[in-house]
């Protein structure tokens, strides 16, 4: 799928000598196809750019120069992949039991956090910091058609922004249409932001003060994490690639953010 427009990667330029003005990309090192294996290998087995230089038999600062560039431009390629489906496609391809038990849903929503080094600067460390992981991350909004594949995601927030801010900052309010219904765990109640656009929010039921849930809210609750658990399932595919499995450098930090989903950290 890349292949052809991979060959225009630019990695960094140079004056050559001997020409004033000329300037010439750097030649490659490797093929098209060996780079992008390299790539798949760093993202995937979450391999370490020293490492991946003695097997390719490269420097490591050209490793981390292709790595780069390569995120860069395979986020252009495949942006375009990820989103919303139409609501007639939506209701020609829909699952049975989503047409069964909520016809109109368009996207299931959930924050997921990735651990980044801690800013040596208080101000941003703070800024930083989830409450809910104990450690500083960086933070995003995944979203799941109800068709089993990744519809949306959010640009990488700073860790300590609230799951109801992180889905107004993300967009995903202006993609969506009077009508349609989004489903999601209760930590991210939005019933007030999605009703200014006609906009319907599927959530498990609270208590409300109660000691125990009636079993209507039991059986609404079980129909609720029956279907929600598609975007679980998806976020981990996501963390399925090892490349976030250790804690994020600071400078890997909008690096990242392109892996993630092309945009950068707030």
């Amino acid at each position: 799928m890349v292949k052809d427009s991979a060959s225009g990667i630019i990695y960094g330029q140079y004056k050559k000598k001997g020409r004033e003005e000329s300037i010439i990309g750097r030649p490659r090192s490797l093929s098209i196809f060996e780079e992008f294996t390299l790539v798949m290998m760093r993202l995937r087995l979450g391999l370490f750019e020293k490492d991946l230089g003695h097997r390719f038999g490269i420097s490591e600062s050209m490793v981390s120069t292709i790595f780069h560039a390569s995120i860069h431009f395979l986020q252009k390629e495949f942006e375009g992949f990820v989103y919303l489906p139409s609501r007639s496609l939506l209701q020609e391809k829909m699952p049975k039991i989503f047409k069964e038990l909520y016809p109109k849903t368009v996207v299931i929503i959930d924050a997921v956090e990735f651990r980044m080094q801690s800013p040596s600067a208080l101000d941003l460390n703070s800024a930083c910091y989830s409450s809910y992981k104990g450690t500083t991350t960086i933070k995003g909004l995944v979203g799941i058609s109800p068709l089993g594949v990744v519809s949306f995601m959010s640009k990488l927030y700073t860790g300590s922004i609230s799951d109801k801010e992180l889905t107004k900052a993300s967009g995903l309010y202006k993609l969506l249409s009077p009508g349609d219904d989004v489903m999601a765990d209760k930590g991210l109640d939005i019933q007030d932001d999605l009703a200014k656009y006609g906009v319907t929010l599927n959530i498990p039921a609270f208590l409300k003060g109660s000691s125990q849930f009636t079993i209507q809210e039991t059986q609404h609750n079980k129909k609720i994490a029956s279907l929600r658990i598609h975007v679980e399932r998806g976020i981990e595919r996501i963390k399925n690639w090892h490349i976030f499995d250790r804690c994020l450098p600071i400078h890997l930090a909008p690096v990242a953010s392109e892996i993630f989903c092309g945009g950068r950290p707030h």
